[in-house]
């Protein structure tokens, strides 16, 4: 079926109308399986997500409702007016304005720094704990080959998290604040999509900013702390990127495996490849462990 008939099949049945009532705007960029278009009904605009396959194993879409609802009254995410459990389809209100994975980032690390520390500072209890080598696990189980270099970089990592990290502060997290979940919007800044949010170390979602380019996320740890960042304080970014390279390895590597290259037309083995190897790189940064 066409991806877009099928969004407009799913958004009425959540709207309770015809599919001819839902007007099918464009396919929103972002995300490398699920299907998320702007849709509109009712002359009113709103996005539509069907998760692709797989993607429910690595997400648990009750803890993922349970969050946007608490972090509703920050004002950060848009408004969700339909989630089935179930599934993880999703509608919500759209919103217009600039993503800032389009733009130069250096003009608005205020806005990203002010929305986490908004976050970050709320004292809202989130759903569960992010429990880091726990979903590490989780997903390596998922797919059955183990390069000695990944092993080797887990374990690496695992180390030194018992040794100087486990025990350090931890908060309300998004745990996927790269930029294309972002929007300057015309009243105020929004920080969207939620599927990973939960407690851990602020200095996590500093990382995650850093998924195309890392020397943006450093560029933000200054903006966020409002002041030079020290060595120490670099290494906890970096550290964390490392996890998160080891993550997305992991994820990609499921996609290859269940046959998505050729479903999408895209080299998840070559992007399992530069995550492990973005990993390498990262550890090798970090003078001490």
């Amino acid at each position: 079926m066409d991806p877009s008939r099928r969004i407009q099949e799913r958004a009425a049945r959540a709207f309770h109308t015809k599919p001819e009532n839902v007007v099918i705007v464009k396919r929103l960029l972002g995300g490398m399986s699920h299907l998320t278009y702007h849709i509109s009904f009712d002359e009113k605009d709103y996005t539509y997500r069907i998760i692709g396959e797989g993607g429910n194993l690595f997400v648990d879409r009750q803890i993922e409702y349970e969050n946007i609802k608490r972090i509703e009254s920050l004002g950060l995410n848009n408004e969700t007016v339909y989630f089935d459990v179930k599934t993880g389809e999703k509608a919500a209100r759209y919103v217009p304005g600039l993503m800032l994975s389009e733009v130069d980032v250096d003009p608005y690390l205020s806005q990203v720094a002010q929305a986490l520390k908004k976050l970050h500072d709320s004292g809202v209890e989130p759903a569960t704990d992010y429990g880091l080598i726990e979903r590490l696990n989780r997903y390596e189980s998922y797919t059955t080959e183990r390069s000695e270099r990944y092993v080797a970089l887990k374990k690496a990592w695992i180390e030194r998290y018992r040794s100087k990290h486990e025990h350090e502060p931890k908060v309300f997290c998004h745990n996927d604040a790269q930029r294309s979940n972002m929007v300057i919007g015309a009243d105020r800044f929004y920080l969207l999509d939620w599927e990973y949010a939960g407690k851990n170390q602020f200095y996590y979602d500093i990382a995650s900013f850093g998924n195309v380019r890392f020397a943006d996320a450093l560029s933000l740890l200054d903006v966020y702390l409002g002041r030079p960042s020290s060595e120490n304080e670099k290494d906890h970014v970096r550290f964390y990127r490392m996890f998160q390279a080891l993550q997305w390895h992991q994820v990609v590597s499921y996609k290859e495996t269940i046959g998505l290259s050729e479903v999408v037309g895209f080299n998840f083995k070559n992007l399992a490849d530069s995550y492990l190897e973005l990993a390498d790189r990262l550890y090798r940064s970090i003078e001490e462990w």
